[in-house]
């Protein structure tokens, strides 16, 4: 059995007499996975989510963790055409810089908890417990209060967080991707349990080299060599945001030794082989 430290004796029979009875799994391994705005939105029409995409995901999801013994998962997903539209037109992410940007503000956090109800809908309409944690509630310039959290994992719920705004101390406020927010999960996160993996779903076969072609591992090794020809999704923001969010994978995995693997979650069934290991078309990001 495992206990998580800070358990006292009275916490420990609630969860020993709950694990007996099956209604609660204490986990020891996290997969975190993050769903690409890409893929479940509509990036061509604002305010769009692709229902059976959303729908499909969750069922991978749910099929791969009743295969899986003593594994938890976080998920994560993206704005898309939601969050995107109203933060581009007042310039959100560059925090308060005129009389428009506190409304920007409000609307942007609206239209992230519009995307992210339709998620966790779908969710537990496939019979997956997740529970929603707005980034804005548990982060504040980088420092993050994840006992929530870690609360929710050990009572068996999957948390789900997503690209919402957050306020910063310089900027006053700022857009804090789900990536962003995955890898300060990792990191705090990897002291109580193993983390496998990060599984970043967009809608290419991982990441393309000049040539369109699938590069099947990048490294410290090999980045500066690679990183020239890095291509991406067609969708917006994306060469630039591709070679960023390689960076930041590549950092993480330093500093963790957490894998990171970048898969198509367009196509059926992708995201469930990835999440059970099994071969499928993906960059995996490495020491």
């Amino acid at each position: 059995m495992c206990v998580k430290k800070g358990i006292n004796q009275i916490q420990l029979l609630f969860f020993e007499k709950k694990r007996r009875k099956g209604i609660i799994r204490l986990v020891k391994n996290l997969i975190l996975i993050k769903l690409g705005g890409s893929v479940i939105t509509d990036k061509g029409k604002p305010f769009t989510a692709k229902i059976p995409v959303i729908k499909r995901l969750a069922e991978e999801i749910k099929e791969a963790k009743n295969r899986l013994k003593n594994t938890g998962f976080i998920i994560g997903h993206g704005s898309g055409s939601f969050g995107h539209t109203i933060a581009s037109k007042y310039k959100t992410q560059e925090g308060i810089i005129n009389r428009d940007s506190l409304k920007g503000f409000s609307l942007t956090s609206e239209t992230a908890v519009d995307i992210n109800r339709i998620v966790l809908r779908e969710f537990l309409r496939v019979g997956i417990l997740a529970v929603s944690f707005s980034p804005m509630s548990f982060t504040y310039s980088n420092k993050a209060f994840l006992e929530p959290i870690l609360k929710s994992l050990e009572l068996g719920f999957v948390p789900l967080i997503y690209g919402d705004v957050v306020f910063d101390i310089e900027k006053g406020f700022t857009i804090h991707s789900a990536e962003k927010t995955l890898s300060i999960l990792a990191r705090k996160l990897r002291k109580d349990y193993k983390i496998e993996k990060i599984i970043e779903c967009g809608d290419t076969d991982g990441v393309y080299d000049s040539k369109g072609k699938t590069i099947p591992e990048i490294n410290s090794r090999n980045f500066n060599q690679v990183k020239k020809g890095i291509t991406g999704s067609k969708s917006t923001d994306v060469t630039g945001g591709m070679i960023h969010k390689v960076k930041e994978s590549l950092r993480l995995t330093k500093e963790t030794k957490i894998p990171t693997i970048l898969i198509n979650g367009n196509k059926a069934g992708n995201l469930q082989k990835a999440i059970l290991g099994k071969e499928v078309r993906l960059t995996e990001v490495a020491i």
